[in-house]
């Protein structure tokens, strides 16, 4: 079969169904296909010897302009996107692919752009981030709902029995039934108050290595009970934090990872500067069964937990804990992920900077 024709070549460039724009070396428009037309409005005449560039709008050039220059230079394909109005003034999202073109030489000539639309999936990525958004807060809103109406039956319970006695016995094991539930109900609001904006209760700075030291040493006796093996890996960190808030996201870590593994295992917890020196790491690994694949989207979520429920119908595990370890992760500046599978387990993964940002107040 033979080659075909530059002729042909040009004609499928000129109607192809994306948009596609040629640069010189100099980034100046030398070809225009009817679907850029149709996206930018420009006719190829208007368009040729114009920086190829300026399809981008401004608050995006820069960044533009720099991606392309370096698509030239190199031959590295470059991919981005950016909003604009079409020509009949419709709100678009485009997806740009720029490709170096390689002279028989061997040198890069210029580049050619591909513009897709890509309105369309952003639409329907951004509907189902919002559903997805609506459906955790009808989840989270039951679940606050039932763990408040729990204590508050109890509550109203005891209220009802103590109202139509004058026994200073029966009013007193009334006030001792709901001290704890009130209790309970406090630290539910403020584990959620640490999910949403962190935990701010004051707390002096200490060193993190002190803290974490200190907190291994604390739980070497509850591990022995668990059948629990607690192995460390603590490198130096010149860098300090409040020390109840990193105590917290430690003490909520290592209760997961314990209870991830009810016949016993291996906890370690290590502790490392970053690369890029400015950064510290804080991992919580366990020995478990790992996290179901169907739950790993919601292992953040406030409220949501595997375990059970216990004699009273009210949960010994809300499902707040790594809710909390992200409120408070999150407020100091700093970020928490996880990996995890059946054959390894889990292991949680806190990177916080080694100066945190201040709280709000």
């Amino acid at each position: 079969m033979e080659p075909v024709s530059d002729e042909f070549l040009r004609d499928a460039c000129l109607h192809a169904g994306v948009a596609m724009i040629a640069a010189d070396a100099n980034l100046n428009v030398r070809f225009w296909n009817r679907a850029a037309t149709r996206i930018f409005g420009g006719s190829a005449e208007s368009m040729y010897g114009q920086p190829i560039a300026s399809i981008v709008p401004h608050e995006r050039r820069e960044l533009a302009e720099r991606l392309i220059g370096r698509t030239l230079q190199s031959g590295e394909v470059t991919e981005f996107e950016f909003p604009l109005r079409d020509a009949a003034g419709h709100a678009v999202y485009l997806a740009i692919t720029v490709s170096p073109i390689i002279n028989t030489k061997g040198s890069h000539a210029g580049v050619t752009i591909h513009i897709r639309d890509v309105t369309r999936r952003i639409e329907a990525e951004r509907s189902m981030a919002q559903s997805r958004k609506m459906a955790a807060l009808g989840t989270m809103a039951g679940a606050i709902s039932h763990h408040f109406n729990n204590l508050l039956c109890g509550l109203i319970t005891s209220a009802d029995f103590a109202r139509d006695s004058t026994d200073p016995q029966v009013l007193q094991r009334t006030l001792r039934a709901v001290v704890p539930i009130l209790n309970r109900a406090s630290v539910l609001t403020r584990n959620l108050l640490a999910f949403a904006e962190g935990d701010h209760s004051h707390s002096p700075p200490e060193n993190v290595t002190t803290i974490v030291t200190r907190f291994m040493e604390s739980v070497k006796a509850v591990a022995v009970v668990r059948k629990v093996e607690i192995r460390s890996n603590l490198q130096p960190v010149n860098a300090e934090l409040p020390a109840k808030q990193l105590t917290t996201i430690l003490d909520c870590l290592a209760a997961n990872a314990s209870e991830a593994m009810p016949n016993g295992g291996v906890l370690t917890l290590e502790l490392e500067p970053a690369a890029n020196g400015r950064e510290f790491v804080l991992r919580v690994s366990d020995t478990g069964p790992g996290i179901p694949e169907d739950q790993l989207t919601r292992v953040f979520e406030p409220f949501f937990t595997t375990k059970g429920l216990d004699a009273t119908g009210s949960a010994d595990h809300p499902g707040l804990g790594l809710a909390v370890v992200h409120g408070i992760v999150r407020d100091l500046g700093g970020s928490v992920t996880f990996c995890s599978s059946p054959e390894s387990g889990t292991t949680f993964s806190v990177r916080l900077p080694c100066q945190s940002k201040t709280p709000a107040t």
